[in-house]
């Protein structure tokens, strides 16, 4: 009888196992990629306004020059826990700014 009770019993923490290992991985995943996306809009807001107020002219909005012009205090990728490289940049493609990484 204990025998049984013992397998029931890793049978049911396998089962929870199985199910909440997968669920909260993908919730971690999810956090980290929103947390991306919103830090991507900062950046994209800030080349924004550069180059509403035209100290930003060329076709390439470099994060250097947006660190250098206070239009973003110092970034962290949010998936790399690293600071934003000051060699990525934002352009401005179909009427949309888009933030490109260097690798």
């Amino acid at each position: 009888m204990n025998n049984n009770k013992i397998v029931i019993a890793i049978a049911v923490v396998t089962i929870v196992l199985v199910i909440s290992i997968p669920s909260v991985l993908l919730v971690n995943k999810r956090h980290k990629d929103k947390l991306y996306n919103s830090t991507v809009l900062k950046i994209t807001e800030a080349a924004k306004k550069c180059v509403n107020e035209e100290v930003c002219t060329s076709k390439k909005i470099f994060i250097k020059q947006l660190y250098d012009g206070n239009y973003l205090p110092k970034t962290v990728n949010p998936l790399t826990n690293e600071y934003i490289s000051e060699d990525d940049y934002v352009i401005k493609k179909e009427g949309k700014y888009v933030f490109i990484e260097n690798d």
